[in-house]
């Protein structure tokens, strides 16, 4: 699927609720991220990260309230979490005693407190009813710190007058970003929000409609919590949206009459030109992190809005030479749509939003040059002419760079000998006869997912149907062939829709899943404006829900007119469209492409982490800390924690390379297998 721009990460584990532009940022990784290291450092001091994370963190709520910290700065701050985090342990006070907290009952992790990772960030969590005192402690030498987590419990009300205390007429900024506190309830500014939590309703509109729209727990209407719209607890608490148009928001009491609309008003800017400059500087020094934050230029003297973004041009100067930052390959840079990734080592960029749009940098070790670009006509692909903006990066040579050490290669079979050490093969096909063995492989057919023409292309606006043809799926010297040709053809979907394209999907659905183990595709990969072939995985049984709730693990994914570079990616979090992705990609030594040689494409699945090798040689990692599937959020393993089947294809356009289409040279265009295996450890 394509990244969005702004995917919005949740605190692992639990929502601390902080205000919408440092969830931005946090989301987007431009806060400090630690470095990742073997941890071994003791602990000789600790002191709270800021008067907000302690000693004494009021929290009030009916029956029980949410409470949430930052760690503490570690030995005067020259220590991280992930230097440390061996030697912390958490107490917590039982009468005038302190017990360990997994000794202590009554105290479940990842139930009721826990860990949470967020935007570099790391803390502690928890769920009380009661006033609780904590102590983080020293295993090796007994330092402590301990915290006063106070709670004040709250009975029910309903509702009978609501006056804002902001607003009612708001301004959103360019990025769209708008909020306000929780207004007065039943004219007593001691009735807080969580005593009539229970009976308010909010709704939101677009200014020139009259249809209100339930938002509460309504993912088909697009409006979806902790992406476009949420609450914050800091200030006492309120709502914010992140608006593309200008909305009333109306909060109603479920039991009575009271009700207050807001107007949330986003002002469209008029172009006269396209020409940008800069919006505040050309030079960044990279921080202790190696972070930088780069405003998107001016557009015509204002700050661009979300629509605009796709429009930009992003460059970075290689040896004298303009190369696009999204040719990973030659960039050397990774896009990070969820923020910035601590279990890689690469050069990482993204989006950030504040009150305007920006890209952020980590880590920038060296002195590099970057230019931005805009289209003089406005529209995305058109002629850039001179209009850029070049920035300079003073890098940092001493940011820290995550350590990977640990991530080492493996052993892969050759074409004539899958036997590897430790490795039990336990399934395979070779491809030496002469059709598609259908005891081992169901073809996938058509162009819609289901009957609902909305989802023409496979939802994903693919260009090409399947089918079980020879012209497009054949056996053939050892080697499966997956063939894209053009071939158009309607359905009776929507029969005036027309796919252009003919292609193969194949899948091992109810003859071959697994939970947990290692899959190895050996395959040579076409070229090709908008050709993109898929190596990849789905759930058996959707049991956490629809995609993406119940997860998705792509092998290999390649983009065919970026023959230097393949990802690995998996997806998860809720069902579309609330789901969240995490990838990485891989580049190619000098001299080699996925489509001048066979090349060996695995995937190491264990209970807590996943991992995505080329070779043999390891390229990405993501942990169970960084997944979650929002139906099962005690989980910790969930959705990556069921069997998935099989899956290749080739597809033609669609998102994941932004709707790009072949050019005529292009198509034909084949994908050869020469074999799938898959083994468990011995």
């Amino acid at each position: 699927m394509k990244p969005s721009h702004f995917t919005s990460k949740r605190f692992m584990k639990k929502v601390l609720g902080m205000f919408l532009v440092v969830v931005m940022l946090a989301s987007i990784g431009i806060l400090p991220a630690s470095k990742v290291q073997a941890a071994g450092t003791t602990v000789t001091s600790m002191e709270y990260f800021s008067p907000a994370d302690g000693p004494v963190i009021s929290k009030s709520g009916v029956g029980k309230a949410s409470y949430g910290f930052v760690m503490p700065k570690f030995n005067g701050g020259s220590a991280t979490w992930n230097d440390v985090y061996s030697d912390v342990g958490v107490n917590v006070k039982v009468g005038n005693n302190w017990v360990d907290i997994d000794q202590a009952g009554g105290y479940i992790y990842n139930q009721n407190w826990g860990h949470w990772s967020d935007g570099g960030f790391n803390g502690y969590w928890f769920t009380l009813s009661a006033t609780t005192e904590i102590q983080l402690f020293s295993k090796a030498n007994g330092v402590k710190l301990e915290y006063q987590l106070v709670f004040q419990n709250i009975n029910k009300t309903t509702i009978t007058a609501i006056n804002p205390t902001q607003g009612p007429q708001i301004t959103a900024s360019f990025t769209g970003g708008a909020g306000f506190t929780y207004p007065t309830f039943n004219n007593n500014p001691a009735v807080t929000y969580e005593a009539v939590a229970d009976d308010l309703k909010v709704y939101v509109k677009p200014v020139n409609s009259s249809t209100w729209i339930d938002i509460d727990n309504n993912a088909a209407s697009g409006w979806i919590y902790d992406h476009n719209f949420g609450q914050f607890t800091d200030g006492g608490g309120g709502y914010w949206f992140n608006v593309k148009e200008s909305i009333n928001v109306k909060l109603e009491s479920k039991t009575s009459s009271a009700n207050l609309v807001y107007t949330i008003t986003f002002n469209e800017p008029t172009r006269n030109s396209y020409i940008i400059t800069p919006y505040e500087g050309t030079t960044f020094t990279a921080d202790a992190n190696g972070s930088i934050g780069v405003p998107l230029p001016k557009i015509d003297g204002g700050a661009p809005i979300a629509k605009e973004l796709d429009n930009f041009v992003y460059q970075i100067n290689i040896n004298g030479q303009w190369v696009d930052l999204s040719n990973s390959s030659q960039s050397k840079f990774a896009y990070s749509g969820n923020g910035y990734n601590n279990m890689s080592d690469a050069n990482q960029w993204g989006y950030w939003a504040d009150h305007i749009y920006g890209l952020w940098f980590q880590p920038i070790q060296e002195n590099m040059q970057i230019r931005i670009g805009y289209p003089l006509n406005g529209q995305a692909g058109g002629n850039i002419g001179n209009n850029f903006v070049n920035y300079t990066f003073i890098g940092n040579p001493n940011a820290p760079r995550p350590d990977v050490s640990d991530q080492e290669d493996i052993s892969i079979g050759t074409p004539t000998d899958p036997a590897i050490a430790g490795m039990n093969l336990i399934w395979q096909d070779e491809f030496n006869g002469t059709t598609l063995d259908t005891s081992k492989w169901n073809y996938e057919t058509g162009y819609y997912l289901n009957n609902d023409p909305a989802t023409w292309g496979w939802g994903n606006a693919e260009l090409q149907h399947y089918t079980n043809s020879t012209q497009n799926i054949y056996v053939q010297d050892g080697k499966l062939n997956i063939k894209a040709m053009n071939d158009s053809k309607s359905f009776p979907q929507d029969p005036n829709r027309y796919a252009q394209y003919s292609s193969g999907k194949i899948n091992t659905k109810d003859k071959l899943s697994l939970k947990y183990g290692r899959v190895d595709f050996r395959a040579k990969l076409p070229t090709g404006d908008g050709v993109w072939p898929a190596l990849w995985m789905l759930p058996k049984d959707s049991v956490y829900g629809t995609w993406a709730a119940s997860g998705e693990i792509d092998v290999m994914e390649a983009r065919g007119r970026l023959p230097g570079s393949v990802s690995g990616t998996i997806h998860f979090g809720g069902q579309w469209p609330g789901n969240q992705y995490s990838g990485g990609d891989y580049h190619f030594p000098e001299g080699q492409t996925f489509a001048n040689d066979y090349h060996v494409y695995s995937v190491v699945w264990e209970e807590d982490n996943i991992k995505w090798y080329v070779d043999g040689k390891f390229f990405y990692k993501v942990t169970n800390e960084q997944w979650y599937s929002a139906a099962a959020p005690n989980n910790p393993n969930a959705p990556f924690d069921e069997p998935f089947y099989l899956i290749m294809n080739l597809a033609v356009g669609g998102n994941f390379d932004g709707g790009r289409t072949p050019n005529a040279s292009d198509i034909p265009a084949t994908m050869q297998v020469d074999y799938v295996r898959v083994y468990k450890e011995q």
